[in-house]
């Protein structure tokens, strides 16, 4: 059991490094955009690596509430699920904005920012995953 239920941090968490990834290369479109600094936008590889990054972290919500359903009796997650429904609406969100943005390429400056903004605060709700990820994990799995 304890090997089944240490799969979830450990994608989520290979997920949240891809998403810092594409966020990474999201700023240097950023810099370009708002600061004029001349940056090479890996566009493709932005758009594979944040549909992947995120596809991943919203797959890994529905497989984390069916782990604690199935092996650990619905324990109290408190937080951790709290922030997990938080992140649902701003992961779909950031998939369809840049699957939009991707698709219909454009001169654009307030989708971009929405979407950017949308994803950084994905990015800081994972990491606030991680940390009630690893108490809960301390709790109720070793």
């Amino acid at each position: 059991m304890t090997l089944i239920l240490s799969i979830h941090p450990v994608a989520q968490f290979g997920a949240i490094l891809l998403a810092f990834y594409a966020a990474y290369l999201g700023f240097q479109r950023t810099k370009s955009l708002h600061y004029n600094k001349t940056t090479q936008f890996l566009r493709k590889r932005h758009a594979i690596v944040g549909s992947i990054g995120l596809i991943s972290m919203l797959g890994g919500i529905a497989a984390g509430l069916f782990m604690v359903n199935r092996y650990l009796l619905s324990p109290d997650m408190g937080l951790h699920v709290a922030v997990a429904m938080i992140l649902l609406p701003l992961g779909l969100f950031g998939i369809f904005s840049g699957l939009f943005l991707y698709l219909n390429p454009k001169q654009r400056r307030f989708l971009p920012a929405i979407h950017g903004i949308n994803n950084l605060i994905v990015l800081f709700l994972a990491f606030a995953q991680i940390i009630t990820g690893i108490m809960a994990y301390l709790r109720y799995v070793l």
